[in-house]
């Protein structure tokens, strides 16, 4: 791993019931509070939620800051017994955002049309079929800030789907109603494909920022899913992006 920007857990404050993973929210050396994906997450999750966030900001989608964070032993030695499900060593980081609220089927209209299909066309290329809203309701892993009319992304861990399925991502996903639009446009299409190889030019560099231990299960033990394998799912979709729906 090659990352200077490493933040320290100093003190862990609570598990949430946010979300399947139900994070810690943690208070970095910054004097930030940050959600906390660690052991029970899973290393697959973990990978996943560093690529597809690292790619997203390279891709210019709204989202909370993140980073790696390292959790000394003592926190978990000494801290209550669910500490365990966090675990010492790297996690992955989430900076809380103030002030926002899940995002819900009425908030929908108010976001602009190229956000959203930012988002769909993300998500898609990334395999993440974790941003399910319809007006019958769902959970989107998105938030809302209503002062600034702004949508925040969270939650990548679901990307790099091994059984993604495209007809089950259009028919949930928030955004799905702008897919037609896009792909009536040629320029538009091409507008994208060339975002996807601008992010994907980054991505040696976002595996390197990466712990080494998150891609296996323990130290001999490799997770079955790996580098190589990241970057075939994101090249081979771009040339047949178009036709896989």
């Amino acid at each position: 791993m090659i990352n200077d920007n490493i933040i320290q857990v100093v003190e862990i404050l609570e598990r949430t019931a946010q979300g399947v993973t139900q994070p810690f929210l943690c208070r970095g050396d910054n004097d930030a509070l940050y959600y906390a994906k660690g052991r029970s997450a899973g290393r697959k999750s973990l990978v996943a939620e560093w690529l597809a966030s690292s790619l997203a900001h390279e891709f210019g989608i709204p989202l909370a800051e993140f980073a790696v964070g390292e959790v000394d032993e003592a926190l978990i030695d000494y801290g209550a017994p669910e500490v365990i499900d966090l675990g010492a060593g790297y996690v992955f980081l989430s900076k809380r955002v103030d002030s926002v609220m899940e995002l819900t089927w009425p908030n929908v209209a108010e976001i602009p049309l190229t956000i959203q299909t930012d988002i769909l066309m993300f998500d898609y290329w990334v395999r993440n079929q974790d941003r399910i809203l319809t007006p019958l309701g769902g959970n989107p892993n998105l938030l809302w800030q209503p002062d600034t009319r702004s949508v925040v992304a969270i939650d990548h861990n679901q990307a790099f789907d091994l059984e993604f399925d495209p007809d089950e991502f259009f028919t949930s996903h928030v955004f799905a109603g702008t897919w037609d639009a896009v792909f009536a446009d040629m320029f538009e299409r091409q507008h994208y494909e060339d975002r996807f190889w601008r992010a994907m030019a980054r991505f040696d560099s976002i595996c390197d920022k990466m712990p080494d231990s998150w891609w296996y299960l323990d130290d001999d033990l490799p997770l079955g899913f790996d580098q190589a394998a990241a970057r075939t799912i994101l090249t081979e979709c771009v040339p047949n992006f178009w036709s896989r729906r």
